[in-house]
């Protein structure tokens, strides 16, 4: 089995992208991150699900993190109201959040090596090389997972309480 067999498509922000387009773009597919392009439009970038999340929530929230238990559910409804005015670019510019470079790897390495790319670079997404633009085809985590537990023995689910 091949990277090239693993192949996922994802969707690809901007700088532009709200937050709120971002958030959306992660609960539709219940995705781990986000790629970001750069200027050219080229796939270059991975912001993690949960630093999206964080655009979402209010900064004077996150340094008082009591009143998140104080504000009552009308003026949570405002904040949401305004998550759409948060973007990417933000995030990408705020130093306190990682933005990991889009790992890459070859069509034709086998899972074992890409399994170890990954974890080596502690990368959610890699890019397979070749692919760009809209187009561009990515591994997920998730898939090499699911990769790798098919070589797997299945657990034993039996207990024996004798």
């Amino acid at each position: 089995m091949r990277a090239s067999d693993l192949h996922v498509s994802l969707p690809i922000v901007a700088r532009e992208t709200t937050a709120l387009e971002a958030a959306r773009a992660i609960a539709a597919d219940d995705l781990v991150g986000l790629v970001i392009a750069d200027s050219a439009g080229v796939p270059s970038a991975v912001v993690s699900a949960v630093d999206v999340l964080g655009l979402l929530v209010p900064s004077y929230v996150l340094d008082d993190m009591a009143l998140a238990g104080v504000l009552d559910e009308e003026a949570a409804e405002e904040v949401w109201a305004k998550a759409g005015q948060s973007t990417i670019g933000e995030l990408i510019d705020d130093d306190r959040v990682h933005i990991y470079e889009l790992l890459r790897v070859d069509a034709d390495d086998t899972i074992l090596e890409v399994a170890a790319r990954m974890a080596n670079a502690r990368a959610q997404i890699a890019l397979i090389k070749g692919s760009s633009g809209p187009d561009a085809q990515f591994v997920t985590l998730t898939a090499l997972m699911d990769a790798i537990l098919t070589f797997c023995a299945p657990s034993d689910t039996s207990h024996n309480d004798a």
